[in-house]
């Protein structure tokens, strides 16, 4: 089986993989039989770190009840300890890098005290007494130069060693970071690096140096806020950028493909170094982030085997409110089906699925008891509701934010106008997409599934070819 392992570095690396899960709750396809991401942040006490290892965690309770071939939810995303067949503990049983609770300031982590004057002055000349006196538990604070440090203790990390006793030839890897802040623009050539080195001790070091390696740098796409007490400077990013870039120009060695994305920042975040309070509205750059690691898996290996392949993205036409209309053929292909089919699943399974007791499939299911005891759809209204970081939450994020990604009117009550800009025809033979005709085929599927003896299964099934009806032969083109 090949693996797909996913390092998110930093926060946008998290926020990114937030994305990601989603577009894998709603059955986009990805070519890998295993998903596992590993989320590299200090700053545990990050909210979006946190808001999206909740997510991971929930969508691995789904997917283990819906399986390989329920359309939703079939992609299997692990963390790295279910690879663990000797059940010993060696990592944490976590989607989360454990720095061990980094609870000191870089001064302290570098051992300054105990270092000569002379080499205590030239560390005076590399780093400014910010950077010496920062905490380490928040991150590094948009500064790569500290980032570069405390992260070379990757190498010797139990996770990083797992992770290579666990690699095998023709698993790929893809790194998630940002390029203007601290922990990504740090961490991603370190850790490229470090894995494309055959002598670097850890086991499978020759297949793991020689594998298909792509990844995303994520450039600018948010302001910060003024304000006097953080060390952190939106108006820098720019120049971060330029840095880095030169910096990787030079220096970046061994990436098969690498992706670029940017916008133009508009409403400025609150300006949060880290921490619990760093909770950003999902932006439509991560959800197109996410989208890199689909396409990077679509490249055969012989398409990857000579120089780097890079990559940009771009709309079909400029808005700063982005609907299906606004993204070209080939997202569209690759996202719009499944999002809408998953969309229609959601707002029937929120806010009609309760009216339909008494219905043949509703009862052949026994529903009633199932919403009200099974484990499964508890965790299903989790994901789709849950209000800090479920499905619905994040479409409502993405729709206020700046850019906006509006592809569904999440206020009507309407099946037929669900997706924005592409109502449903109907006429007077001809209603569209109905509460009735819903019902009408999920108790047709009921029985066509009569060989699924899971109920949960045949429930995501049934859904996911009802929805995939509607959608050819109901829905406009998208």
């Amino acid at each position: 089986m090949s693996k797909l392992f996913i390092f998110g570095i930093g926060g946008t690396g998290a926020r990114v993989l937030r994305s990601f899960g989603m577009l894998m709750a709603a059955g986009v396809g990805i070519r890998a039989d295993r998903v596992i991401p590993i989320i590299v942040d200090p700053d545990t006490q990050n909210a979006d770190l946190n808001r999206t290892v909740e997510m991971l965690k929930s969508y691995k309770r789904l997917h283990a009840v819906a399986g390989e071939e329920s359309g939703f939810f079939k992609t299997d995303i692990s963390k790295l300890a279910d690879m663990d067949s000797r059940g010993d503990g060696r990592v944490k049983d976590a989607f989360t890098f454990d720095f061990g609770g980094i609870n000191q300031s870089f001064k302290e982590f570098i051992h300054f005290n105990e270092m000569d004057p002379d080499t205590q002055a030239l560390v005076q000349l590399l780093y400014t007494q910010d950077n010496l006196n920062s905490p380490l538990t928040i991150g590094f604070k948009g500064s790569p130069n500290v980032g570069s440090v405390v992260l070379n203790k990757l190498i010797n990390s139990p996770e990083l060693r797992f992770f290579a006793d666990n690699f095998r030839r023709g698993d790929r890897i893809f790194i998630i970071s940002s390029i203007f802040g601290g922990t990504g623009a740090a961490g991603f050539p370190l850790l490229l690096k470090n894995l494309r080195n055959p002598n670097s001790g850890l086991q499978n070091a020759g297949d793991i140096s020689t594998a298909l390696i792509g990844a995303i740098t994520v450039k600018p796409y948010f302001g910060l806020q003024t304000e006097n007490e953080s060390v952190i400077d939106s108006n820098a990013f720019i120049t971060k950028t330029r840095d880095a870039l030169a910096y990787y120009k030079n220096n970046l060695d061994g990436i098969n493909a690498l992706y670029y994305i940017a916008d133009n920042p508009d409403t400025p975040y609150e300006n949060r170094p880290g921490g619990a309070s760093q909770r950003n509205d999902a932006h439509l750059v991560e959800l197109l982030a996410a989208l890199s690691i689909v396409d990077f898996m679509e490249y055969e290996e012989a398409d990857l085997s000579g120089n780097t392949l890079y990559h940009e993205y771009g709309l079909r036409q400029d808005s700063p409110n982005i609907t299906f209309e606004h993204l070209y053929e080939e997202t569209t292909h690759r996202i719009g089906q499944q999002l809408v089919k998953f969309m229609l699943f959601a707002k029937y399974y929120k806010d009609f699925i309760k009216e339909d007791a008494g219905k043949n499939y509703y009862k052949a299911l026994n529903l009633d008891s199932a919403f009200a005891n099974d484990s499964f759809h508890k965790e299903l209204r989790h994901f789709l509701e849950n209000r800090q970081w479920g499905f619905f939450a994040w479409l409502d994020e993405l729709s206020r934010n700046k850019r906006s990604f509006v592809p569904f009117n999440l206020s009507t009550s309407d099946l037929n106008l669900l997706v924005q800009g592409k109502p449903v025809s109907r006429s007077f033979f001809n209603k569209g997409i109905t509460h009735d005709g819903f019902v009408v085929r999920l108790n047709k599927e009921e029985k066509q599934l009569s060989s699924e003896a899971n109920p949960n299964r045949k429930f995501i099934k049934m859904f996911n070819h009802v929805t995939e009806d509607f959608y050819n032969n109901k829905m406009p083109t998208i």
